[in-house]
C-alpha cells in the first residue's frame, strides 16, 4: 500500500472522529445552558426538558435505520448526508426565536447525528484492518469517551463568556471542515451482496418500538407518572410488542433491516450488553453529578465542567492505548476490566454522604480519577467486538444496533437511577420532617409540608427547596432545618444511585467475562 493511500485512511479517520465528537459532544453540552436559555424563552422546566430529550429521541429512533440505508446506499455517503442535517439543525438551533422551534431543530440535529454516530464504527471497519483497525477503534473510542465527558466543560466556556447560542454556532466550522474531509478522503462502502429493497414494515415496526421505549423512559420520572402509571405501562408494552413483531418479521424476508440472528453471535451480544451497562452506569450518571456539583454545591457550569476533566481527561490518550491493548490480548480482558474499575469508582462515590463535611468536593476526586481510567479503557474494545463478529458487509447494521445499545443505555440509567434517587429522597424526607419539633404547626399542615416538598422532587431539594414553591413555608418554624433536611436527603439518596449504578456496571462485566469468545470473531 502507497504512503499516499495510507494517509488518506487517517485523514478519513479524522473527518469521522469530527462528526462523533460533535454528536456526543451535544448529548451533554446543551445541560449547562439549560437555566441561560429558560431565562431568554421564559419557559416552563417540562418544555426545557425536550431540549435534551429532542435530541436523545430523535438520535436513539433512526440509528438502526440509517445504518442499514448506508449499508445498502453506501456508508460515506449517509454519513456525509448526516454531517449535512446535523450543521443545519445546529444553525436552525441558534437562530431558534422561541422554545418550540429550538425543540424542533434539536430533533433534526439528533436524526443528523444518528447517521454520524453509526456509520462511524462501519466506515472504521471497512477501511482499516489488522493492528491499525486496533488503533483506529482507539481513537474512535478516545474521542467518543472525551466528547461525552467534557461537554459540560466546553458548555460552561462559551455560555459564560459569550452566550447559549455560541455552543450550536460552534458546530458550524467544525461541521464545514468535516465535510470536506469526508469527501476528500473517506472511500464508498456498501453492502453488495444484499438487495437494494428497503424493508418498509422493518422500519416502521423499529421505529414505534424504539419511540415507545425511549420516550417511556424519558417520561417515567415526572411527577404525575410512574413505573406502573397507565401511560407507561402502555409505551412500554406498545415497545415490547412492535419489537416483538419486528423480530418475527425479521426472520422471515430476505433482506432484513437488521437480522435477529445476528445476536446468535453471544461475543456481538455481549457488546451490545457492555454499551448498555456502561451508559446506563457511567454516562447517566453524570446527569446527577451534575446536579450534586452545581445545584448542591453551587458551582457555576465552568467550575463544574472543570471538574469533570479529572473523569475526560484520560480518555484522549488512553483510547489509542486501549486499542492498541485489545488488539494484543483481545477485548474481552480489557472490556471486563474497564466495566469492573468504572464500577469500583461508583462505589467510591458514596464516600461522599458518608463524611461529615458533604460540601466538600474533593471526595469525590479519588472516584473521578479511577472512573476516567475506566472511561478511557472502554470504547475501543467494545466497538471493536461489535464490528469483528460480524461480515464486513453488515457492519453498518451491527454498528448501529450497537450503538442503540448505548442510546437506550443512558435513557433507562437516567430514568431508573432518577426513580431510586426520587424514592430514596421522598422517604428521607417523611422520616426526618415528622420527628422534627416544629412548635405551633398542626400535623395536617406538618403533612402538607412534607408533601408539597417530596412533589417538588430531589433537584429541587439539592437547592434548598429554591424554586419549589416552598416561598409560604418560609415563615413557619423551623423552615431552616427543613431546607437542611432537603438538601441532606438529596446528598445522603445520592448513596443507592451510586450503589445502584455500579451493581449495573458489575452486572455488564460479569456478563461479558462470560458471552465474549474469542473463537466468534471474524477473521
Amino acid at each position: 500500500m502507497t504512503q499516499e493511500k495510507s494517509n488518506k485512511r487517517w485523514w478519513g479517520l479524522a473527518a469521522v472522529c469530527f462528526g462523533l465528537f460533535m454528536a456526543l459532544l451535544d448529548v451533554t453540552i446543551v445541560n449547562v445552558a439549560l437555566p441561560t436559555i429558560q431565562s431568554d424563552f421564559n419557559t416552563d422546566f417540562s418544555q426545557l426538558e425536550w431540549i435534551v430529550n429532542a435530541y436523545t429521541l430523535i438520535f436513539a429512533v433512526a440509528l438502526i435505520t440509517v445504518a442499514r440505508l448506508g449499508d445498502i446506499f453506501g456508508r460515506k455517503r449517509f454519513f456525509m448526508l448526516g454531517l449535512i442535517v446535523f450543521t443545519i439543525g445546529s444553525l436552525l438551533c441558534a437562530l431558534a426565536p422561541g422554545i418550540n422551534f429550538l425543540n424542533i431543530s434539536r430533533g433534526i440535529q439528533g436524526l443528523g447525528a444518528s447517521a454520524m454516530m453509526s456509520l462511524s464504527m462501519a466506515i472504521i471497519s471497512t477501511t482499516f484492518f489488522g493492528k491499525e483497525r486496533g488503533i483506529a477503534f482507539g481513537v474512535w473510542g478516545g474521542v467518543s469517551g472525551l466528547a461525552t465527558a467534557i461537554g459540560p466543560l466546553v458548555g460552561g466556556i462559551l455560555v459564560q463568556n459569550f452566550s447559549w447560542q455560541s455552543i450550536f454556532y460552534l458546530n458550524l466550522p467544525i461541521g464545514l471542515i468535516a465535510l470536506v474531509m469526508a469527501f476528500l478522503f473517506i472511500k464508498e462502502t456498501k453492502d453488495e451482496e444484499t438487495s437494494k429493497s428497503i424493508d418498509i414494515i422493518g422500519f416502521l415496526l423499529i421505529t414505534a418500538a424504539m419511540f415507545c421505549l425511549v420516550f417511556g423512559l424519558i417520561e417515567v420520572n415526572k411527577s404525575d407518572l410512574g413505573w406502573t402509571s397507565p401511560e407507561i405501562i402502555g409505551l412500554l408494552g406498545g415497545a415490547l410488542i412492535s419489537f416483538i413483531v419486528f423480530v418475527l418479521v425479521e426472520l422471515k424476508i430476505k433482506t432484513p433491516m437488521v437480522n435477529p440472528r445476528i445476536f446468535k453471535n453471544l461475543s456481538y451480544s455481549g457488546a451490545c450488553i457492555a454499551a448498555f451497562c456502561l451508559s446506563a452506569g457511567v454516562y447517566a450518571l453524570f446527569f446527577y453529578l451534575t446536579i450534586y456539583l452545581q445545584n448542591y454545591l453551587g458551582f457555576s457550569a465552568l467550575e463544574a465542567g472543570l471538574r469533570f476533566i479529572a473523569i475526560s481527561g484520560f480518555a484522549l490518550f488512553l483510547g489509542p492505548i486501549s486499542g492498541n491493548l485489545t488488539d494484543k490480548i483481545g477485548s474481552k480482558p480489557v472490556i471486563v476490566t474497564a466495566l469492573a474499575i468504572l464500577a469500583i469508582a461508583d462505589f467510591m462515590m458514596t464516600l461522599v454522604s458518608s463524611t461529615q463535611d458533604q460540601s466538600n468536593w474533593i471526595y469525590l476526586l479519588p472516584a473521578f480519577l479511577v472512573a476516567g481510567v475506566g472511561n478511557g479503557l472502554i470504547n475501543p474494545p467494545i466497538s471493536t467486538t461489535a464490528v469483528d463478529t460480524v461480515p464486513n458487509r453488515i457492519v453498518g447494521m451491527a454498528s448501529g444496533v450497537n450503538n442503540v445499545s448505548r442510546q437506550i443505555g443512558i435513557a433507562f440509567g437516567t430514568a431508573f437511577l432518577g426513580a431510586v434517587l426520587s424514592n430514596q429522597y421522598v422517604n428521607a424526607i417523611q422520616e426526618k420532617i415528622s420527628g422534627l419539633n416544629m412548635q405551633g404547626v398542626p400535623d395536617d399542615a406538618k403533612q402538607d409540608i412534607i408533601d408539597g416538598i417530596s412533589s417538588a422532587g430531589p433537584i429541587a431539594g439539592s437547592q434548598g427547596l429554591e424554586g419549589a414553591g416552598a416561598d409560604k413555608y418560609q415563615s413557619m418554624p423551623g423552615f431552616s432545618q427543613i431546607q437542611d433536611i432537603a438538601q441532606t436527603a438529596f446528598v445522603n439518596s445520592l448513596d443507592q444511585v451510586f450503589v445502584t449504578a455500579g451493581i449495573i456496571l458489575s452486572l455488564g462485566a460479569i456478563l461479558s467475562f462470560f458471552l465474549i469468545k474469542k473463537s466468534d470473531f471474524v477473521d
